[in-house]
């Protein structure tokens, strides 16, 4: 039997988790639960007569011993450290340091560097900037609050980029980066602002959290943190992770 993991108060139970093509499972350290994941494995082989790519598999521990080594060497499987990547987005990193979005900020200038602003129009630019620029950090900006030095420097390339800002000097700027986010009904270029951008993906958690009846990802945070509930009351404890405290910090925005 798999001993799937439990997820403190209500003791919710996490032992898969499943999206596209990937299958993650989730065990105790316990060489019983290994094998068992070991023999669904064959057993899917044998139904279906596809092959576990090892290359492509790794496994990882939390808070266990040196019996990790001996459960990897089991399943066959390579080891894998804090953070990694799962859909381009960094898990197990601290979105509190500057370092955790460098590769956003990076890539967003080398996309920069690609295109010849001089040689596009104003609305040109102002259409890259909409569906390229907020493309990009679109999973970062929908699960980490951004750093205030990371947000200018976004908001920098933004601008300069908008008013054909490159190495042959600096341009006129026209309007306030306040104004070109305003409305075009108001007299702006409707542009989003990456802050609000941010807090309203933030908030959205909020409001599932709050509307959404079922799904495992709400029973595990119900569990944890006692869900809105704690948002509402503001209670501050030392067992939140920064996520938590970041989705506090949207709730209080609000009030």
């Amino acid at each position: 039997m798999l001993e799937s993991v439990e997820i403190k108060d209500k003791f919710i139970k996490v032992n898969m988790l499943q999206y596209a093509d990937d299958t993650m499972c989730f065990c105790k350290a316990k060489a019983r639960s290994v094998f068992v994941i070991k023999a669904l494995l064959n057993c899917f082989k044998l139904v279906s007569g596809l092959k576990v790519n090892f290359q492509k598999s790794r496994v990882r521990k939390v808070g266990c011993s040196s019996l990790f080594a001996q459960l990897a060497a089991i399943l066959n499987y390579g080891t894998m450290k804090t953070p990694f990547k799962y859909l381009e987005l960094s898990v197990g990193g601290c979105h509190k340091r500057s370092k955790f979005w460098e590769e956003v900020v990076e890539k967003l200038r080398r996309r920069l560097r690609k295109w010849k602003g001089k040689f596009i129009s104003m609305t040109g630019r102002l259409c890259l900037i909409k569906s390229m620029l907020f493309a990009l950090p679109l999973f970062f900006l929908s699960l980490y609050k951004m750093l205030v030095m990371v947000m200018k420097e976004i908001v920098r390339l933004q601008r300069n980029f908008l008013w054909g800002c490159k190495s042959e000097g600096r341009k006129i700027v026209w309007a306030s980066w306040k104004k070109v986010c305003e409305s075009k009904e108001e007299g702006g270029l409707g542009m989003i602002d990456i802050r609000s951008f941010n807090i309203s993906l933030l908030g959205k958690w909020i409001w599932r959290l709050g509307f959404e009846k079922t799904g495992l990802w709400k029973e595990v945070l119900d569990s944890k943190y006692r869900g809105w509930r704690d948002l509402q009351s503001q209670r501050k404890s030392s067992t939140d992770s920064l996520w938590w405290r970041d989705l506090k910090e949207v709730w209080s925005l609000d009030e």
